[in-house]
């Protein structure tokens, strides 16, 4: 009994050591890291990431040191998704986020800034079967001559796809095209992936896809009965969000960041093959495991936010976001009250000093 005691008496005070070993580490993980703190002479900034095309130049200036160059101590954080991004930047654990649409949410709150836009998300559209009854008429929406469907065609299908993302923004918009609204299908939530394989078992008409299972529908002969561009008349982009208090604070090394993200940008989009295996090698390493095809297909459909793309004439930075906050307010999902927050939130200041450029932004 008495060896017993002993016993119990050792490992209840190793238990307690280990404890407090355990907040110790956890108190010097938060020391120095708010808000860009300093990290060996360097600015520290947290940076939330999703494995997309917009976080490979990210990750390429950390392979690269453009980002230590520029006398910054980057932290990445590898979400799955853009609402897992907005809740870490609501909670202050991240300063910085490269995601998509999902950030008008942050954008919304009044407490984010848009601060650059990274890539077009081109590739996603409204997927069905070779055999369906929408691809029966085409063109008749006026300037769509791509665009399949008409409201007879369209009204009482299961549409597969995300709610609350670009997925179901597709859908709305190309509903509304023919003159029908939401209640007019019947739109199924499924996760990524499993939407395509409920598609592949006739488990709905139509998938909403986006990259790369827009791509595989594609290879097993499913048609594309309408763009992503031409079902909402937008091109998305994908871009960087930081958090106000952090723009406050740290402008000056989010500036830095930005100089760093389009000088890996503005070297990836110039060569193919760098931007290829550079993709391949970030996305397999984070779970996204992407074909030479899939990778081919990407590289077809989406363009890099380079320093001269930002020049064009027709570009105008942060319009997309205005019509999906639009979108989402008439969905109920954000506040009317709300919405003059988005637009507010673009600051094209910081990519003047970091680049020398100037853009129109939308109002």
């Amino acid at each position: 009994m008495k060896k017993k005691s002993v016993t119990r008496l050792f490992a209840c005070m190793l238990i307690v050591i280990l404890g407090i070993n355990l907040l110790a580490a956890c108190g010097k993980k938060d020391e120095g890291t708010n808000n860009g703190g300093e990290s060996e002479g360097r600015v520290k900034l947290k940076v939330a990431m999703m494995p997309f095309c917009g976080n490979v130049p990210a990750q390429y200036a950390y392979n690269q040191g453009y980002f230590e160059d520029e006398g910054l101590d980057i932290e990445f954080f590898q979400f799955a998704n853009g609402a897992g991004i907005n809740e870490a930047l609501a909670a202050e654990q991240v300063d910085v986020g490269v995601s998509g649409l999902a950030m008008v949410f942050s954008l919304a709150s009044g407490t984010c800034t848009w601060i650059g836009e990274s890539n077009t998300s081109g590739g996603m559209g409204i997927y069905v079967a070779p055999d369906s009854d929408i691809l029966s008429v085409k063109g008749g929406i006026e300037g769509k001559p791509d665009m399949y469907g008409s409201a007879e065609t369209i009204k009482s299908t299961k549409i597969l796809g995300q709610l609350g993302t670009s997925s179901q923004y597709n859908t709305v918009c190309w509903l509304r095209q023919f003159g029908l609204t939401e209640d007019d299908i019947e739109f199924i939530n499924l996760d990524l992936g499993t939407d395509l394989m409920a598609l592949y078992a006739g488990e709905g008409e139509g998938l909403a896809a986006s990259r790369p299972y827009c791509f595989k529908a594609e290879e097993e002969g499913y048609v594309c009965a309408a763009t992503f561009e031409d079902a909402t008349d937008c091109i998305l982009y994908d871009g960087i969000v930081a958090r106000n208090d952090v723009v406050k604070e740290n402008r000056n090394a989010l500036v830095k960041f930005v100089k760093a993200y389009y000088k890996a940008a503005d070297e990836i989009a110039a060569d193919g093959q760098l931007r290829f295996d550079t993709s391949m090698e970030y996305f397999n390493a984070n779970g996204h495991e992407y074909t030479d095809k899939d990778m081919e297909n990407e590289m077809a459909v989406n363009e890099y936010v380079t320093s001269d793309y930002m020049q064009k004439d027709d570009y105008v930075y942060g319009e997309a976001m205005v019509k999906i906050a639009e979108f989402y307010s008439q969905a109920g999902k954000i506040e009317e009250v709300n919405l003059p927050n988005v637009p507010a939130s673009f600051d094209t200041s910081l990519l003047k000093d970091a680049l020398g450029i100037e853009v129109e932004k939308a109002e």
